[in-house]
């Protein structure tokens, strides 16, 4: 299937808008509009944040479902062993170490907490809300800000995960030594004030379709790229303009 990102037509006039608004002008135009109505509860989200980093999307599904149809209430997780845990997370990546993180940050909560719920971050400020959740074992910038955005919270926050943090590097959004966490703050530092939480949330999937389909990690591919005039990496990549005329060589 081509991308439908080859639709956009090049030379998108940047006029005042800021970098971020004009690169979701144009991935909406591409893809439409990404605004799930489903959002996973709080403690779902958490465990299905966790067990997806390094994993695909369609595998951490798996590995979510097989854990939610598995340990009812999901409070269970942190009443379980990682031996118990382990069998339904065959799925995903590095199983091992994700069992004994599910076992051991969901133990936590419940220990602090009297049983698995996260709704007291809804009225934390985002960085606080951010500190705590990464205090917990398997939880990082990314796992963070999903739990936050993704689910029913509907926080403020941005999302970045490799697909994101590899455009916003080609593109000259973000720098090219950044982390997860330096990404992270560098792209909430982009965000137009006027965005709300759905907005984020959106701009998370479009970027995200967008490096899956077009901006690949070994094969992008530039010369259907609906953005590359806006992307350093994508013209540094583009062959010579055959009709433009040599220099001249001066004897």
């Amino acid at each position: 299937m081509r991308p439908v990102i080859e639709q956009i037509q090049f030379g998108f006039d940047f006029g005042e808008q800021p970098p971020l608004a004009v690169v979701r002008q144009r991935l909406l135009a591409a893809y439409g509009p990404l605004r799930h109505s489903h959002r996973h509860t709080p403690p779902e989200q958490f465990v299905k944040a966790l067990i997806s980093a390094e994993t695909f999307d369609s595998e951490a599904e798996k590995g979510f479902r097989a854990l939610r149809g598995h340990f009812r209430p999901l409070d269970r997780l942190g009443q379980s062993t990682a031996q118990e845990v382990l069998p339904h997370l065959a799925t995903v990546t590095h199983p091992e170490r994700k069992a004994e993180q599910l076992v051991r940050s969901i133990g936590r909560i419940i220990a602090e907490r009297g049983r698995f719920e996260l709704s007291f971050l809804a009225t934390w400020p985002i960085d606080t809300a951010m500190a705590k959740l990464k205090e917990y074992d398997g939880i990082g910038p990314k796992c963070a800000a999903a739990i936050l955005n993704f689910s029913a919270l509907r926080r403020r926050i941005f999302v970045v995960d490799r697909h994101i943090k590899r455009f916003g590097i080609r593109f000259g959004l973000l720098s090219g030594d950044a982390g997860f966490e330096k990404a992270h703050q560098q792209m909430m530092h982009l965000m137009p004030s006027a965005w709300d939480a759905d907005d984020l949330y959106e701009l998370h999937w479009l970027m995200k379709r967008f490096g899956q389909e077009v901006c690949t990690n070994q094969r992008p591919l530039c010369d259907r790229c609906g953005l590359a005039d806006l992307c350093k990496f994508g013209r540094a990549r583009q062959p010579p303009d055959r009709n433009s005329k040599k220099p001249q060589r001066r004897d």
